[in-house]
C-alpha cells in the first residue's frame, strides 16, 4: 500500500472518529486524531503480523480511533460505529474484552494495559522462548504521555527489562496534552527519553505523525534485543484539524454540528464511507 493511500487511511479514522463522538454526545479527540497514523500503520502497514501479533491499548479513552482501525480492517462492520457509547453496543467508552472484537485488553485506570502487555509478551516468551526472535509472536502497546505518571507503568518497565522481553514494543503518543492542561504544567517530564534509558529500555524517538518514521521505527524495534523497546511518537494533539490542535480543551470535548463540517472537509471530506 502506497504512502498516499496510508495517509487517506488516517484521515478516513480521523473522520471516523469525530463522527462518533458527536453521534455519540461524548467521547474522546485530541489522542485518537494525535495517534491516527500510529494505529494506521499498527493495522494497514507491513510490519505488524496481525495473524500473531498482539496489539494493546492501554490509554482506552483512544479507543474511538482504534474501533475505526478495525472496522476499517474489516473484524467488523463499519456501519456498527455508529453504536459508540449507546446502550447495548460493543463499543462502550473504554473497550471490554470479549465484547469489543478485536480487542487483546480490557481497559480502565491509566497504566494498567501496559502491565497487561507486559505479561502477554512473558506469556509469548515462555511458550515460544526456544524460537528465534523473528519468529516469536511480539506485542504492540499503545499509550499516552499523560498516562506515564502512574506508578504502575515504571513498575512494568522495570519487570520487562528485567525479564529481557525484547518482543515488547511500547509506542508512546507524545501529544504532550491531558484532561486538564498541557502535560508539561502538570508533570515534569524533561529528558524523558533519558529516563526511558535509565530504566534499560531500548528507546527510539521519531515523529508519530509521519507514516514513513513509523514503519522505519517499528522495523528497527523488531531487530533490537535484550530489553522492551519503546518508540517516544512525538506528535500532535488533536492533528489534522487547524482549530483542534494543540489544544487541551479538545481533550474530551464534542463538535457541534458546525464544527464537524468544518473539521471533515479539513481532512478532505468522508465521501468514501
Amino acid at each position: 500500500m502506497s504512502a498516499q493511500d496510508l495517509q487517506k487511511i488516517a484521515n478516513r479514522l480521523r473522520g471516523d472518529v469525530l463522527e462518533m463522538v458527536v453521534v455519540a454526545g461524548a467521547g474522546h479527540v485530541a489522542g485518537p486524531l494525535s495517534s491516527a497514523e500510529i494505529f494506521t500503520e499498527l493495522y494497514f502497514g507491513e510490519q505488524v503480523d496481525l495473524t500473531k501479533d498482539k496489539i494493546v491499548l492501554s490509554c482506552g479513552h483512544y479507543c474511538p480511533v482504534l474501533y475505526s482501525a478495525l472496522a476499517r480492517s474489516g473484524k467488523m462492520p463499519v456501519t456498527e460505529l455508529k453504536t459508540f457509547m449507546k446502550a447495548g453496543s460493543r463499543l462502550p467508552g473504554h473497550p471490554e474484552r470479549g465484547s469489543t472484537p478485536g480487542f487483546e485488553a480490557s481497559s480502565g485506570p491509566l497504566g494498567q494495559g501496559v502491565s497487561v502487555a507486559t505479561g502477554m509478551a512473558l506469556g509469548l516468551k515462555m511458550k515460544y522462548g526456544y524460537l528465534s526472535q523473528a519468529e516469536t509472536p511480539r506485542v504492540y502497546c499503545v499509550l499516552s504521555d499523560g498516562e506515564i505518571q502512574e506508578g504502575q507503568v515504571w513498575e512494568a518497565f522495570n519487570f520487562g527489562v528485567r525479564r529481557q522481553l525484547d518482543n515488547l514494543i511500547f509506542i508512546l503518543d507524545r501529544n504532550k496534552v491531558q484532561i486538564e492542561n498541557y502535560v508539561s504544567q502538570l508533570a515534569t517530564y524533561a529528558e524523558l527519553a533519558g529516563r526511558f534509558e535509565g530504566f534499560g529500555l531500548n528507546v527510539l524517538e521519531i515523529n508519530g505523525n509521519k507514516l514513513s518514521d513509523l514503519q522505519k521505527s517499528i522495523r528497527t524495534a523488531k531487530s533490537m534485543q535484550g530489553a522492551p523497546v519503546i518508540i517516544v511518537a512525538n506528535t500532535v494533539a488533536g492533528k489534522g484539524v487547524s482549530f483542534m490542535e494543540n489544544k487541551p480543551e479538545w481533550h474530551d470535548r464534542v463538535p457541534t454540528a458546525e464544527e464537524l463540517s468544518s473539521a471533515l472537509a479539513e481532512l478532505g471530506g468522508q465521501d468514501d464511507k
